[in-house]
């Protein structure tokens, strides 16, 4: 008897704090859902044409993209056989010098 009064104190306790802490429970605020209620037909016309657009100028822009890197991987290219060149010119240049220093 003594343990099904303890069980029954223990379920009213355990009640009686569950109910004290969501007793001062607030609801979240509700949101705000505006449509408009009318139709702009310029509007939509203009979207339209806007996506239109842009899917044709990122078809395009990776197009330029690819002009670009070609493009840099040319002048990379240029730029490395001109250091090259000027590379052997003063390797030339210092051979050159060394010989009429030392050896005339």
């Amino acid at each position: 008897m003594l343990s099904i009064v303890t069980l029954v104190s223990g379920i009213f306790l355990l009640k009686f704090q569950i109910m004290k802490i969501t007793a001062f429970k607030t609801n979240k605020p509700r949101q705000f859902n505006y449509r408009p209620l009318f139709y702009d037909k310029k509007k939509d016309e203009m979207e339209q044409r806007l996506k239109e657009l842009n899917a044709e100028v990122s078809a395009s822009s990776e197009e330029l993209r690819g002009k670009i890197r070609d493009t840099w991987r040319k002048k990379d290219n240029r730029t490395r056989s001109l250091s090259k060149r000027t590379l052997y010119i003063y390797l030339a240049g210092v051979i050159f010098i060394i010989y009429f220093v030392f050896f005339r």
